[in-house]
């Protein structure tokens, strides 16, 4: 009995550490609300644990939401970072949405969004 209760103990104080495994993005260009002259030439976005790279996706809509056609998703500069060029697009607001698998086998989906400022005309 004293043997189970002490087990139970180990994996009650592992639990809190189990809960935060999961990959969370720790930075993104272009950033959450960012708001920019013109559309970067890609898009990164880096996590706190190395992700799957085949097993994650990142989609960007416009405000109509039609996707842009992004390149192939690669890893950054780091296996926690994806990265994708981007198409010239036009002014607007955008939506990032992605999905990554963390190595600890977990699903992570989330979204951001970004605007492109019109060109500003001299007067």
């Amino acid at each position: 009995m004293l043997k189970t209760l002490i087990a139970a103990a180990f994996l009650l104080a592992a639990l809190p550490g189990l809960a935060h495994a999961h990959a969370a993005m720790v930075k993104s260009t272009p950033g959450a609300r960012a708001s920019l002259s013109q559309m970067p030439p890609q898009i990164e976005l880096c996590f706190n644990e190395a992700v799957e790279l085949k097993f994650s996706s990142i989609q960007i809509t416009d405000s109509k939401n039609t996707p842009l056609k992004l390149d192939a998703l690669t890893l950054g500069g780091t296996p926690k970072c994806l990265a994708a060029k981007l198409p010239a697009a036009g002014p607007g607001v955008y939506t990032v949405q992605f999905r990554v698998l963390s190595l600890d086998g977990h699903v992570v989906k989330s979204s951001y969004q970004f605007t492109v400022k019109p060109e500003q005309t001299p007067k």
